[in-house]
C-alpha cells in the first residue's frame, strides 16, 4: 500500500471537542504559563502555520503528556542535551479557540481567523493529532499573533491543568 501523496485534514466542528496542549518547561516562569505556549514555533510555521494539538476524543490529558515527554526525552537523548520532563497539559475547547477574534489593520471590524482540524488521518500524524490553523493571520502582523497566543493560553489557564504530574 503506498501513501497518498496529498497531506489530508478534515475541519472540527463539535464546539466543546477539547483540544489539548502539553506544556514543556520552557514555556512556564514561576508556575506561569508563558503566551508562548500558544505562538507559532519555527517549526509550526514550516508545518503550514499548524500549532500542533492532541484531540480529547482520540487522548487523555495524562496519555497527551505521556506521548510529548517520550518525544522530548527521544530528541534530548539525540541531540545529546539533558532531559526535563513537560510540566503538564492545558486545554481548550473547540469553541473557545474559533471565538478569538483580532481587529482589522484599520480597527474598524474584527474577524476569527482561527480554525481548528483534524489531521490523524495522515501516516505521519499520530492518532490524536490535530492542529490550530493560524494561516488566517495577516503574516506582518506579529501583533495579531501575539494577541492570539496571549488569549489562548489567558483562556487555557483559566480552565486550569487538564494534567499535571
Amino acid at each position: 500500500m503506498t501513501e497518498d501523496p496529498e497531506f489530508r485534514r478534515e475541519r472540527m466542528t463539535d464546539p466543546s471537542a477539547q483540544l489539548l496542549r502539553p506544556i514543556i518547561h520552557q514555556w512556564v516562569t514561576a508556575d506561569v504559563v508563558n503566551f508562548e505556549a500558544f505562538k507559532l514555533s519555527t517549526a509550526d510555521k514550516r508545518d503550514s502555520n499548524r500549532l500542533s494539538i492532541a484531540r480529547g476524543a482520540a487522548t487523555s490529558a495524562e496519555q497527551a503528556y505521556r506521548d510529548r515527554a517520550d518525544a522530548v526525552r527521544r530528541r534530548c537523548e539525540d541531540n545529546g542535551r539533558p532531559y526535563i520532563a513537560p510540566v503538564g497539559v492545558l486545554g481548550l475547547d473547540l469553541s473557545e479557540v474559533e471565538s478569538v477574534e483580532i481587529k482589522s489593520p484599520s480597527g474598524d471590524s474584527s474577524r476569527q481567523p482561527l480554525t481548528v482540524w483534524d489531521d490523524s488521518m495522515n501516516s505521519s500524524r499520530p492518532d490524536d493529532h490535530g492542529h490550530i490553523d493560524y494561516n488566517e493571520l495577516p503574516p506582518s502582523d506579529k501583533g495579531a499573533y501575539t494577541l492570539v497566543a496571549k488569549t489562548l493560553v489567558a483562556r487555557a489557564q483559566k480552565n486550569g491543568w487538564k494534567y499535571k504530574p
